[in-house]
């Protein structure tokens, strides 16, 4: 088996030509690097300096052996960095899954995040409901997603932590009737994302929350409340652009039998090691949470 240690001190002789030298750079004794030395040339029965008293040599044998101990020095110096690199979460591979809403209202500033900070890992996104992300995870395809509480299955061992809370919010389009207080009679449709399970509507009765339709996709989801009355049960975290643009609005609530709040979750497999590149991304999950909460 091969020393990388001493082949690293008889390159460095190679280079510098001098024993003196060498230790200096090396932070050795000559005599360990005298020793070093003559272990290699035992080992492979070669001379790979000639040494008198006008200097140090390399033989030619000793050139072709040093030589590829150059390459190889190298390539294990590549190999350090890339696990350096991937032990900190900034080299490999992350696959993860995101439910609709958490992930338009996260995603795109984590990735910003982790692109600029760790251009060497490669990310690789599903986003899902919760019905299609958990058999992912427990297939190994995904090593852990993002959604709202609630909603798997009590026998899934998953590692459940709380990146923050989303405000349960009533999106409608902005000039809607009911931002004005007016109370009729009419039948509004309700949209349902999905990934939450909502009650029904806090200060709607069903003389007015009308027929619910699902729906996954949320650029459809923003076209038909901005074009609508439909009012949506989502989260005002996931549309923050449209209502600060003046696009949608959300309907304040009130409710005090039901909870204002769900918490967003990230799971992951119980019993299983979190990478670093995962416990990055949490990290980002959970500041820009409290970034749309002091909004």
């Amino acid at each position: 088996m091969l020393d990388l240690r001493n082949l690293r001190y008889a390159v460095t002789l190679a280079r510098r030509l001098s024993f003196a030298r060498a230790a200096e750079e090396l932070g050795i004794s000559q005599p360990a690097l005298t020793r070093a030395i003559q272990m290699l040339e035992q080992r492979f029965e070669v001379r790979l300096f000639d040494r008198d008293r006008s200097g140090v040599r390399i033989t030619p044998q000793g050139q072709v052996m040093l030589d590829a101990a150059s390459v190889l020095l190298a390539n294990a110096d590549d190999v350090e960095r890339q696990w350096d690199r991937t032990a900190k979460g900034q080299f490999g591979l992350v696959r993860f899954g995101m439910a609709p809403m958490p992930a338009r209202a996260l995603l795109p500033a984590a990735l910003l995040e982790r692109i600029e900070t760790a251009p060497g890992v490669i990310n690789d996104v599903v986003v899902r409901n919760v019905e299609a992300l958990w058999p992912l995870l427990m297939a190994g395809d995904i090593e852990f997603f993002v959604a709202a509480e609630g909603q798997l299955p009590d026998t899934v061992p998953v590692r459940a932590e709380v990146l923050g809370r989303f405000p349960r919010s009533l999106i409608v389009r902005t000039g809607h009737p009911l931002l004005d207080g007016a109370s009729d009679e009419t039948l509004f449709p309700v949209l349902v994302s999905g990934g939450v399970r909502m009650p029904r509507s806090p200060e709607l009765d069903d003389t007015v929350d009308g027929p619910r339709h699902v729906i996954e996709d949320f650029d459809t989801l923003v076209r038909l409340t901005a074009a609508t009355d439909a009012i949506w049960h989502a989260s005002a975290y996931a549309v923050e652009n449209e209502i600060a643009q003046g696009l949608l609005a959300a309907l304040p609530w009130t409710r005090t039998d039901e909870p204002d709040s769900f918490r967003m979750i990230m799971y992951s497999l119980d019993r299983r090691t979190v990478s670093t590149a995962a416990k990055s991304f949490a990290r980002l999950f959970c500041g820009r949470i409290r970034e749309l909460a002091s909004r």
